[in-house]
Formats: C-alpha cells, structure tokens, sequence
C-alpha cells in the first residue's frame, strides 16, 4: 500500500502562505509607521520619519496649500468666443402706416453675436445693415434684403457700430412688424424717417 503524502504536502504549503501573508502585513505596517504616516500626514509616533527626513516632506507640503486653478483661455480656432457684453434680451413691435417706414439696429463689439426672429402682419421691405463706429452711414454694409413677412437667423459683428433692420410697408394697409432677439449688445436704437433716434438701454433685460 502506498502512503499518502498529499495531505502533509497540502498543510505544508497551506502554513506557508499563512506565513507569508503575516510577513507582508507586518512589512506594510512597518512601512506604514515609518513612511506612510510622517510623510504623509506629519505623524511620527517613533522619531524615525524625523531621523529620515520624511517629516520635512509634509511640513513642505503643509506649507503649499491648495493649488491654484487652472487658468482656461478659449482657442481661437475653436466654437467659443467670449463676449464682453451681458447676454440680454429684447423685444418691439413697429406699427407702420402705408409706405411708412422705421429701422432699429443695435450696438454691437467686433465679435458680438445675437440671434433674431421676426414677423409682419403684412409684407414688409426689409433690409439688415451696419453702420461701423467712426463711419456712420457711408460705411454702411447690406447683409440681407427682400420683401418678406418674417425673418428668422444669427448674426455676428464684424466691426463695432449699429447693425440691424430696416423695413417699409408696402401695403396699402397698416402693417405691424415684431422683432424679438437676444445677444450680447449693449444698446437698442430706433431711427425714425425725419432721421430723429431714440436709444434704449438695455441694462434692464440682462439675463442674470
């Protein structure tokens, strides 16, 4: 009959691990005590983190604070592009009597952008252009114009001054033009035919 030997083998090998699991805690504490603990959290309960000059790395630390945000600037190539302006919101309404006519426009930075819709209750000549700063009128731009009953887009300024709408009614009814928009502009400004203008500040509509 052959002896078995498997079972002494198993409890040989099983006493081992056993042992080496112990010496791995017993290392990580002393570890934990020695290094861990001074470097870490300034706590030297026996004097060699002091000797080893490990305490010396958290007061070091301690003395730091928390470090400063990170400072993020938008890329130029890239969808954002930061305003100057509050973000704000308006809203007219226009009534024109037959072949009368009003514009409104706003005051835009270079960059500034809005979004816009509007709407007549008849159609309406309508023509979206700019005055640049320091040039008034004969530097006006044209950008869209037709004869339409709403308008719907964006916009973004490519030079500072006033950029917007004008529109006649070309019908031989009264007519009523509502224009909504919101964007980062600072000033609204009605221009009437015997070229008298009317500003309204918007401070009142920023969205907070």
């Amino acid at each position: 009959m052959t002896p078995d030997v498997s079972a002494p083998r198993a409890a040989t090998e099983g006493r081992a691990l056993g042992t080496a699991t112990l010496v791995a805690l017993v290392v990580a504490a002393i570890v934990l005590v020695l290094a861990v603990l001074p470097a870490e959290y300034g706590v030297d309960p026996t004097g060699a983190g002091e000797a080893l000059g490990l305490t010396a790395l958290y007061q070091a630390g301690a003395g730091l604070g928390d470090p400063a945000p990170a400072v993020i600037t938008a890329d130029p190539a890239g969808p954002l592009v930061p305003q100057r302006a509050d973000y704000k919101v308006d809203a007219m309404a226009f009534t024109l009597a037959p072949n009368q006519s009003i514009e409104y426009k706003y005051e835009l930075a270079e960059g500034a952008a809005m979004v816009y819709t509007w709407k007549a209750t008849g159609e309406v000549d309508f023509d979206f252009h700019t005055e640049p700063a320091g040039k008034g009128a004969a530097g006006s731009e044209s950008f869209e114009k037709g004869t339409a009953t709403a308008g719907r887009g964006s916009y973004r300024a490519r030079y500072p001054g006033i950029h917007g709408w004008y529109w006649r009614n070309t019908t031989r009814d009264e007519v009523t033009v509502n224009l909504v928009t919101s964007g980062f502009y600072t000033e609204g400004r009605q221009i009437r035919e015997d070229g008298t203008t009317r500003s309204k500040y918007l401070d009142d509509v920023t969205i907070p």
